[in-house]
């Protein structure tokens, strides 16, 4: 096409080309759907805190990070220095421990007042999915981490591997199964697991 008949639109003084208007309107389809609860709750990201990411609110006094102390860890994983492991969407999900919009430092996930509410939160979420049917790791994590803004097949891989399961096997909601899910699945949230038996258990305690 030629460059003077090319369709533009101006927003906000920016100027976006007819595929970029596309690729806006999805990006914010995309949004509301997840304001109304019908995308799913996890995204990967592994890369500091920047200005795409995180905004100037600042953070509660008794807010504890993954080292035990009281700073934003900027330089970790996005899942671990908002102590969401999970990578859960921000939503109206009143999450035990969840920090408030005001408070949250994050353009897109939630965060939690400390490790144990973000570990505590992913185990219900799989709770729910499991109780919902999604009983095996290829529907859960299709789930979980849709193809649209993942590499879901090879997410759905590591977690088989690391359950030592099929991709359509049924897996039953023990605490045993829920702590394998959770290890794994944040394991490629955040490049590694950083979840302790003993940080698990307390977790799981709070259900």
């Amino acid at each position: 096409m030629d460059a003077k008949k090319k369709k533009i639109l101006f927003i906000s003084g920016g100027v976006l080309t007819t595929g970029a208007i596309v690729t806006t309107i999805v990006l914010i389809r995309r949004r509301n759907k997840r304001k109304r609860g019908l995308l799913p709750q996890g995204g990967s990201d592994k890369s500091p805190a920047n200005i795409l990411t995180t905004n100037n609110n600042a953070l509660p006094p008794n807010f504890k990070n993954w080292n035990g102390s009281s700073t934003y860890l900027a330089s970790m994983p996005r899942g671990i220095r908002n102590n969401n492991p999970g990578n859960i969407i921000q939503s109206n999900s009143k999450w035990h421990g969840k920090l408030s919009k005001d408070q949250n430092k994050d353009r897109r996930f939630e965060m939690f007042m400390a490790p144990e509410y973000g570990v505590r939160a992913m185990i219900k979420l799989l709770q729910n999915y499991m109780g919902k049917g999604f009983t095996t790791v290829e529907k859960i994590v299709k789930r979980y981490a849709p193809s649209f803004e993942n590499n879901t097949k090879a997410y759905i891989n590591t977690v088989c591997k690391d359950l030592k399961v099929q991709p359509q096997t049924k897996l039953r909601p023990t605490k045993n199964t829920l702590r394998l899910l959770v290890l794994s699945m944040t394991k490629v949230e955040n490049g590694k697991s950083f979840i302790t038996p003993q940080l698990f258990e307390q977790a799981y305690s709070m259900i």
